[in-house]
């Protein structure tokens, strides 16, 4: 009877520790019930051109860090470079043909002016024969002063005085023709190139419009990073949209989790998480639900609790802030806080 008593006595004194036990042990359920695993993910960008391109010169190689800027490719555009030569051509020809014309049209005045020279050269030596006449006619008439002449012979009046005044005007008339000619062939110097002038620059817009494009064909970093894999080859001819390079950022910018499908429901877009490493408890970072799975799916076997068990659940993507200390698909452990 005595040993009944005792038994019951360190029954009753062993309820509080039992209890503090299962009360310790539901808490551990619980917060585990709310935490899941993931691992970390550096963005990944695979760059590539919407058109056909033939890799001139990689700069960079796997694994090698660049500065954001850093030239990473240059590819050219077989129809680029074409449209180039093409325009170039084009301005070339018109530039050509103005200048052809505008020289053409410069002969045309030299040949008139020739012409000119010569006609009014013939006209001015008739004048001085004639005018040599008149001189020594004058010269006659100042030795006759005494003597009294008819009007008919008076110097103004005679036929070689005439015939001088006859001589100008004829050189007059027939030279102005040429003077016409010339302005009119001046003016069309200063009209000759304005036609083409104006499909000259059209082709200068589209060739620097071109050259624009152009240059685009240099490839660089979009931000600092690590290269990822080359997919392209120096000589290479790729199609459209191939990718040429991954590249991706140094630090793990995101982490992809599972959640288990019990608490698929619980957890939503903005809600707030704490991220631990799960080899360095002491890394950890802020994060924030950014993305959730629309389907339940199987949770990798290293992202499961209890590995040898199958099951599943909800993808879950979290963004956290960089840089920070995770590594590259580092495993690390995630407290939901809401």
């Amino acid at each position: 009877m005595t040993g009944l008593f005792r038994r019951i006595n360190l029954l009753y004194l062993s309820l509080p520790f039992l209890g503090w036990g299962l009360w310790t042990v539901f808490t551990q359920v619980n917060h585990s019930a709310h935490s899941f695993y993931g691992f970390a993910e550096n963005k990944e960008t695979s760059i590539n051109l919407d058109h056909d391109l033939l890799v001139h010169k990689i700069h960079v190689k796997p694994g090698q860090f660049v500065q954001k800027g850093s030239l990473l490719l240059e590819v050219s555009r077989t129809e680029l470079e074409y449209r180039l030569n093409e325009l170039s051509n084009n301005i070339a020809e018109l530039q050509s043909k103005d200048q052809w014309r505008v020289a053409d049209l410069r002969g045309q005045i030299e040949r008139l002016r020739a012409e000119k020279a010569e006609k009014a050269a013939s006209y001015l030596s008739q004048i001085q024969v004639a005018e040599a006449e008149l001189a020594l006619q004058r010269s006659l008439l100042q030795q006759l002063k005494s003597v009294q002449l008819p009007d008919s012979l008076s110097f103004q009046g005679s036929p070689v005085f005439t015939q001088v005044q006859a001589l100008r005007n004829e050189m007059r008339l027939a030279l102005l023709p040429y003077d016409r000619e010339i302005d009119q062939l001046l003016q069309d110097i200063q009209l000759a190139g304005l036609p083409d002038q104006a499909q000259i620059n059209r082709y200068r817009k589209d060739l620097e419009l071109t050259r624009k494009e152009a240059e685009k064909l240099s490839i660089f970093a979009p931000s600092d990073g690590l290269i990822g894999t080359l997919h392209c080859k120096e000589g290479e001819n790729l199609e459209a949209f191939s990718s040429l390079i991954s590249f991706y950022e140094q630090n793990p910018n995101m982490v992809v989790a599972y959640v288990h499908e019990s608490l698929s429901l619980e957890v939503q877009v903005g809600d707030s998480v704490q991220v631990t490493s799960s080899l360095h408890p002491a890394e950890t970072s802020p994060g924030r639900i950014s993305g959730l799975g629309h389907r339940i799916v199987e949770i990798p076997e290293r992202l499961r609790k209890i590995p040898e068990i199958r099951t599943y659940g909800r993808e879950v993507l979290i963004e956290i802030p960089t840089p920070n200390q995770f590594l590259q698909k580092e495993k690390v452990i995630l407290q939901h806080l809401r």
